[in-house]
C-alpha cells in the first residue's frame, strides 16, 4: 500500500492560533449550523439520525478487577455526526469525564475531535478540543440573545457551568 494519509494535528495553543476563540466568529458559525439543523442537513447517530452519541457507562459494583465504579461524573461518549450546507463535514467528538480529574489537575471533561473527508473517510485533523465544546456550547445561547435580546441591556443572568458560563458572557 503505498497511499499516504496526512492529517493535521492541532493542540490547543494551535487551535486557540486557528481561531477557535474568536466567540464572534463561533457565534455567525453557529447561526448558520442552527439554520442547517433545522433544514435537516444534517445527521447523527441512532435508528432516527438524531441521537447524540453514544456513551460507556461503568457498573456501580464492577465484576472485574480493574474496571472503574461508576461515579457522578465518569463516561466516555463518541459523538459522531455529518453537517451539510458549504461545510460537508463529518467527525466525531470523543470525551472521557470524570469528576476525580480535578486531583490530577486536568480538567473534568477532556475533548478530542477528529474531522474526516465526507468523501474519502480520510482524517482531515485530530484536534484538541476543550475549547472547541465550550465555544461552541456558549454561541448557542448566544444566537438566540442576538436574535431575541432586548437593546440597552445593564443587567445579564446566565444559568450554567463554569467555562460554557463564561463563554456564554464573553459572547454576549
Amino acid at each position: 500500500m503505498n497511499q499516504r494519509i496526512d492529517f493535521l494535528y492541532l493542540n490547543e495553543p494551535e487551535m486557540i492560533d486557528a481561531g477557535v476563540t474568536d466567540i464572534g466568529r463561533c457565534i455567525d458559525v453557529m447561526e448558520e449550523s442552527l439554520v442547517l439543523l433545522a433544514d435537516g442537513d444534517y445527521m447523527m447517530v441512532g435508528e432516527r439520525g438524531d441521537s447524540h452519541g453514544a456513551m460507556i457507562s461503568f457498573p456501580s459494583e464492577p465484576q472485574h478487577e480493574g474496571m472503574p465504579k461508576d461515579d457522578i461524573d465518569r463516561r466516555f461518549m463518541a459523538m459522531p455526526a455529518y453537517l451539510g450546507g458549504r461545510f460537508r463535514a463529518t467527525g466525531v467528538k470523543w470525551y472521557g469525564s470524570n469528576i476525580e480529574n480535578r486531583e490530577h489537575n486536568v480538567p473534568r471533561s477532556i475533548h478530542l475531535f477528529v474531522l474526516n473527508d465526507t468523501d474519502t473517510a480520510a482524517p482531515k485533523a485530530i484536534m484538541s478540543a476543550n475549547l472547541l465544546s465550550a465555544y461552541r456550547t456558549a454561541s448557542v445561547p448566544n444566537v438566540g440573545t442576538k436574535h431575541l435580546a432586548v437593546e440597552h441591556v445593564d443587567t445579564v443572568g446566565i444559568i450554567g457551568p463554569g467555562v460554557m458560563a463564561q463563554k456564554t458572557l464573553e459572547g454576549l
